[in-house]
């Protein structure tokens, strides 16, 4: 059976409050909480995103180009320093190379570029590496200073979101994997056969989490796990299994798990 776990209360209370109808019960079963809070997260990393989007636009910068999951920002002045945005939430703010740029804003500017209107002093912009250390920190400077709010936004959304992905699909999945069939979690290796290694296993992860506040989201998923699965089913683990999961357990805030 795949063992569902969905976010908790707090989690849930991040979503709109006030929704349309959304037709017949049918069409509103379509989407699962746990869905419906994944494509919400994805929703809230664009939005954070687009906030440090429109501060860089603010600040005189224009989209170049993007590929392979980085955007680059041009300024328009070249002495100014060049954004590399990463999908991942995180800036790079590095010096503007050599770079063709002709001047105006019509559509047709890049005409003066071509031969035979090739104009090179208006072409080409050197002004990046011409100017110096001292004079260009104060310029990035500018930059982090205007995105430093909405950035710190942006990854909290991603780490987030990355989380939510973890506890209500890649973790259940893996904990189902592991209890049915003896699939280790997470290492290569050969299968694990019988029961009792299974729930060690299992008590070692619940036991063996971090004590911050992901791992303490993990560690009650977990033991949410062995309760709902492993103590309904036919290889339940016994009172002092438990108490040696329990005992080996360092975080104080960290709930024990119930002995039958």
């Amino acid at each position: 059976m795949r063992f569902s776990f969905l976010v908790n209360s707090a989690a849930l209370a991040l979503l709109p409050a006030a929704r349309a109808d959304t037709g017949s019960p049918e069409q509103a079963t379509v989407a699962s909480p746990t869905e419906e809070m994944i494509i919400y997260g994805e929703q809230e990393i664009a939005r954070r995103r687009g906030e440090v989007v429109q501060n860089l636009r603010h600040l005189g910068y224009r989209e170049l180009r993007r590929r392979d999951g980085k955007t680059v920002f041009a300024p328009t002045v070249p002495y100014r320093p060049t954004i590399v945005l990463d999908d991942d939430a995180w800036m790079q703010v590095k010096r503007t190379p050599v770079r063709i740029d002709p001047p105006g804003s019509s559509n047709w500017r890049y005409l003066w570029c071509l031969p035979p209107f090739t104009v090179t002093a208006a072409c080409i912009q050197v002004g990046g590496q011409v100017i110096g250390k001292r004079k260009l920190a104060p310029f990035k400077e500018d930059v982090v200073r205007a995105t430093q709010f909405e950035m710190r936004a942006w990854q909290r959304a991603v780490v987030a979101n990355a989380m939510a992905k973890r506890l209500n699909q890649e973790l259940p999945d893996m904990l189902d994997a592991t209890w049915h069939t003896g699939q280790p979690l997470g290492d290569d290796g050969p299968f694990i056969e019988s029961p009792k290694s299974r729930r060690e296993l299992i008590f070692d992860f619940w036991a063996s989490r971090s004590c911050v506040a992901e791992g303490q989201q993990v560690r009650e998923l977990v033991a949410t796990f062995i309760q709902a699965e492993i103590q309904t089913g036919p290889d339940p683990a016994s009172a002092e299994e438990i108490r040696v999961a329990n005992s080996a357990q360092r975080c104080a805030e960290a709930k024990p798990i119930p002995i039958p």
